[in-house]
């Protein structure tokens, strides 16, 4: 299955959401077309324009935008940059651009932004598409950032090059939190570096090979960002989208996952989709990167199939 073919977007702006931040935003498709919102991984990635493609854009208005500190959002900054205040942003996106009802996806961390949002604003949301989905619980921290995690078993040597001895995952981001923003940025770029790596060798099963000389400052910036998040349990209590899922009850929900993915639990996920009476596209040999075909395609395939579902509620209502 082919993705959708490229457009250019429709809109390109920045929106003021208060707090001295400045949100990227763009828009591709049909303005009259179902309305979606992707929100990104990270946290700190930025908007990603190539994922308008899961869309057909003559029945969908794909709304993407980069969160607080990310991408060309502005300043990059993790001061008044937490979950609340994201989806704050969220919510008041919805609002200045008329949506009543909008499709709500995301992948990894923005996957866990989604389910935020979806808990307090379900009233907004027609459904959602979850992809390779985070769920922030201390033992999705232990997975990735301690020996519990499959990662630390599959690439031991460079575990022990990230974790400089740390066993407990809390002061591990501690001591990257104070690396990060030495004053010294050569030093501050190293661990950036080191902090990339280990994202990289989890999600691709491959060593960081193109940290060019434009990549440290990127780098710098999405790591202070992961730190900052994951430092705070990202703002959210333990347990709070497991708790909180009967409010999503009534959302007909897509949760695409590969089942050998090494950042985000596919156990986890199975048992939310579960408790959520959601649809679970299983990507079995799959990782946690969609550049492949497989997870390509299952994109495609849940956003046609979740437009079949909405224009068919749309015309009983």
């Amino acid at each position: 299955m082919q993705l959708h073919p490229q457009y250019v977007a429709n809109r390109d702006y920045h929106l003021n959401v208060g707090d001295g931040h400045q949100i990227h935003v763009q828009e591709y498709g049909a303005s009259t077309g179902i309305a979606v919102v992707l929100c990104h991984g990270g946290p700190g990635a930025g908007l990603c324009p190539e994922n308008c493609r899961f869309f057909d854009l003559e029945r969908f208005r794909v709304i993407m935008f980069s969160q607080r500190g990310c991408g060309h959002s502005t300043p990059h900054d993790s001061s008044t940059n937490t979950t609340s205040e994201l989806v704050a942003d969220l919510e008041y996106l919805r609002q200045q651009l008329g949506i009543e009802k909008w499709l709500v996806c995301g992948e990894s961390w923005g996957a866990t932004l989604a389910l935020v949002y979806a808990i307090h604003h379900q009233e907004h949301v027609a459904g959602l598409i979850l992809r390779a989905s985070f769920l922030a619980c201390n033992s999705d921290f232990e997975w990735l950032y301690t020996t519990k995690g499959a990662g630390a078993h599959f690439y031991p040597e460079c575990f022990n090059e990230f974790a400089h001895d740390y066993t407990d995952w809390h002061a591990l981001l501690d001591f990257y939190q104070q690396q990060l923003n030495n004053d010294d940025q050569i030093k501050a770029s190293k661990f950036a570096k080191l902090w990339c790596h280990w994202e990289q060798v989890l999600c691709h099963g491959e060593p960081l090979t193109n940290w060019s000389l434009q990549e440290p400052h990127v780098g710098l910036n999405q790591a202070r960002l992961m730190v900052h998040y994951f430092r705070h349990h990202c703002f959210i209590k333990e347990g709070f989208i497991a708790e909180n899922a009967h409010l999503l009850t009534h959302l007909p929900i897509w949760f695409i996952h590969g089942r050998a993915d090494l950042i985000c639990r596919y156990s986890a996920v199975q048992q939310l989709a579960e408790q959520l009476n959601a649809q679970l596209l299983i990507l079995d040999g799959i990782g946690h990167s969609s550049d492949n075909q497989v997870y390509l395609s299952a994109m495609r395939r849940a956003a046609d199939l979740m437009y079949i579902k909405l224009s068919r509620d749309q015309c009983k209502a």
